[in-house]
């Protein structure tokens, strides 16, 4: 079995580095279950947790004590147990009435209480603007990653991915020295499809929903969340205003303020910052500029009132800032994306940023990142930008060409991080990013943003981002298993090029998605999209994306048993990259033909192929592919019983990784390694390479793996004894 590391169709766009990022089909550790029985392990690096992932609750948290305690008893897992316990807790109740804060809330107090081993957070966006509620296979994706499943594990089905997940949950218990069970947060729902998958099963785990819509999950009735008591909706103003301001006494104001607010706490906020900008605004007044607004906007809703009115007090710079953040297409946004959009300097956007977050008509995150309640967002959509701004252009125009410009940005950024994922030693990526590292934080904080960027570039016909942006995330995607996403994207990319006559794109797009068809096993599909590649570059005379379309093809031939095209396919891809000059590529190609060969059991060939891969890798200095070239060529030796050669080549492998601090792949050529030294009888130093694997497994939290090569130092002990009793009888 093979886990392949296909290559990525670039765009058109011009690269800075120099080739086409091709990787080899990596075959990972092949490890020992018994004698003559085996089991593949992947290579990659183990799933990092985040057991702590439920954001902690809004500063200023005031009121619902009554509500809250409702929660926590529903939470709290020796407040009710047995099987009528309320597995499901959902929050309903209109935007703006404080759903998430409350749920925050909750979820710390489980948190003080210590009742859970875990908190998982979901936001399935139901009512974010430019953003499709988030899919049930894809928050049941989110919430296994959070609890350290490796990616390459989770089932494409979503009834598979239900059930690995409440085994997810299950073995986190287990793994808890008290044995607690899990929380989980599911923010924002639309509908049940959404959330029923969410369900933990048995075990004491606690799902809690918020949703405006009334959701029975599970048949559990929600519990409505009203807006705040008067009482507690003066006692949220007074809270932002302090005791010593003299405000904060005037009954009879403060009464009418909160009625005018709707005793929305979202609204109530802003209203109260707006008060505190303003020393010399009496609560009184502001009701009465809230009720006149009110008039003025033809009777719409206290918010909007609230918003208008906090807006009227800005100056006009702000305002634009506001206005055009409604038009962003994700969830949240960066200082730099902000800059990018309004068209103003880094530090200057900054600042009115922040002045944004102090009117509470913004949320300031940790990392220089903010987000807009979803209310406030459409607010800002529909909000006319000054009239500086629209002279020339009009409010339409004048949006969308701000918006080209933040698709323009994340293209760019995207285009340079992807540099940086595919750098070679002594390559000299960009300098937006000081490394690899870097670069797949900032991929990882703006995922969100950079899946939506494509879809609202395929929506306005922008063309170059609906292309291009797909193409520059290929790569990331594919390494993060983020399988529904890089099929989404690159279909629209498809869609998009085929549109604008553009074969070269369309080719392109073609080829990554077959190669995300490939990871969730849809073969048939992958071959086909990987076959319309090759057509197009041909017809298109273009000599390099066919070459890698043919080495992606015959990755998925392979995988449904085509042994004999899968080899014509990477024979082809090789002879056609060398004679385009692409070293990298024609080792990639070399390594998948090994791979395909040993299908064939034409060991021999797959040996003299995995070895001119290595040789190829360690030229271009690509080190991480030689390691995992020098991994297949072990396993090829092993198959020829050439025990020494194998040895040596496991140990090459172990040496490149350590070198590249690759703690992963090192265990697993520890692994690799103390299966060769057994086979030579080698018994101490095959005991310590599979402890160092243990050892390695352990510290990195991969489970899976360390079972496996605990599972090889048992058999080690085991086999000799069988060895003897069997030449014994």
């Amino acid at each position: 079995m093979s886990d392949p590391t296909p290559q990525i169709s670039p765009g058109n766009a011009h690269n800075t580095l120099t080739g086409n990022p091709s990787g080899p089909t990596v075959q990972a550790g092949t490890v020992y279950g018994g004698v003559g029985n085996t089991t593949v392990v992947r290579q990659g690096p183990a799933a990092p947790k985040a057991l702590d992932a439920v954001p902690g609750p809004p500063d200023g948290f005031t009121g619902r004590a009554q509500d809250l305690d409702q929660i926590t008893v529903r939470l709290d897992p020796a407040a009710s147990q047995g099987p009528g316990a309320p597995v499901v807790s959902a929050l309903s109740g209109m935007g703006g009435v404080g759903k998430t804060a409350l749920a925050l809330k909750a979820a710390q107090v489980a948190w003080e209480s210590q009742w859970f081993c875990a908190h998982l957070f979901v936001d399935l966006h139901g009512y974010t603007p430019h953003a499709p509620p988030v899919t049930a296979p894809a928050a049941l994706d989110a919430l296994l990653r959070q609890a350290g499943v490796d990616p390459d594990d989770i089932p494409a089905k979503v009834g598979e991915r239900a059930g690995f997940y409440r085994a997810a949950l299950q073995a986190l218990t287990r793994a808890d020295e008290r044995g607690r069970p899990v929380l989980v947060v599911a923010d924002n729902a639309h509908h049940l499809d959404q959330v029923e998958p969410l369900l933990p099963g048995p075990g004491g785990h606690r799902l809690l929903v918020t949703s405006r819509a009334r959701l029975a999950v599970g048949g559990h009735q929600p519990l409505s969340l009203d807006t705040l008591p008067a009482e507690e909706a003066v006692e949220l103003i007074t809270a932002r205003l302090g005791p010593d301001d003299p405000r904060s006494g005037d009954t009879e104001g403060l009464a009418d303020l909160a009625h005018r607010c709707g005793h929305l706490p979202l609204a109530l906020k802003i209203a109260a910052a707006l008060l505190a900008s303003k020393e010399h605004l009496s609560p009184g007044r502001l009701a009465q500029r809230l009720a006149q607004t009110a008039r003025f906007t033809d009777g719409r809703d206290d918010l909007t009132a609230v918003f208008t009115a906090s807006l009227d007090h800005l100056p006009p710079k702000r305002v634009r800032v506001f206005a055009l953040l409604g038009s962003h297409p994700g969830p949240d946004i960066s200082t730099a994306a902000a800059a990018a959009l309004t068209d103003l300097q880094p530090e200057q956007v900054e600042e009115v940023l922040e002045e944004l977050a102090a009117a509470h008509l913004l949320t300031a995150h940790p990392g220089d990142r903010w987000s807009m309640h979803d209310l406030l967002a459409d607010h800002a959509r529909h909000h006319h930008l000054p009239a500086k701004d629209t002279e020339q252009t009009g409010q339409e125009e004048s949006r969308q060409r701000a918006v080209v410009r933040l698709l323009d940005f994340y293209t760019t950024t995207a285009d340079a991080a992807n540099d940086h994922l595919r750098a070679l030693n002594g390559d000299t990526p960009p300098a937006v990013f000081t490394g690899r590292a870097q670069a797949l934080a900032w991929l990882e904080a703006e995922h969100d943003n950079l899946i939506a960027a494509v879809r609202t570039a395929h929506r306005i016909g922008h063309a170059h981002t609906a292309t291009r942006l797909p193409s520059c995330l290929a790569e990331y995607l594919l390494l993060r298993r983020q399988s529904d996403d890089a099929i989404a994207v690159h279909t629209l990319a498809r869609d998009t090029a085929h549109h604008h006559d553009d074969a070269h794109g369309e080719a392109s797009a073609w080829n990554n998605l077959g190669n995300a068809l490939q990871q969730v096993r849809r073969f048939e599909e992958a071959i086909d999209a990987h076959t319309r590649a090759r057509d197009l570059s041909q017809h298109v005379g273009d000599a390099h994306r066919e070459a890698s379309a043919w080495n992606n093809l015959g990755n998925a031939l392979r995988r449904v048993r085509r042994f004999e095209e899968a080899i014509d396919a990477h024979t082809r891809a090789q002879e056609a990259f060398q004679r385009v000059g692409d070293a990298r590529s024609e080792a990639s190609a070399w390594n998948n033909l090994g791979l395909a060969l040993r299908r064939v059991r034409r060991f021999e060939e797959a040996i003299d192929a995995h070895t001119r891969a290595q040789e190829a890798f360690q030229r271009v200095g690509d080190a991480h592919r030689e390691a995992m070239a020098w991994n297949n060529l072990g396993n090829a030796l092993q198959q020829v019983r050439r025990f020494g050669e194998t040895i040596d080549a496991h140990t090459r492998a172990r040496d490149l990784h350590q070198q590249m601090g690759d703690a992963h792949g090192e265990a697993m050529a520890w692994n690799n390694l103390g299966n060769a030294l057994r086979q030579v009888w080698r018994e101490q130093e095959a005991r310590e390479a599979f402890e160092l694997a243990a050892q390695g497994f352990r510290a990195l939290g991969d489970e899976h793996s360390l079972a496996v090569a605990q599972g090889n130092l048992t058999q080690l002990r085991q086999w000799p004894r069988r060895w003897w009793r069997f030449w014994g009888r």
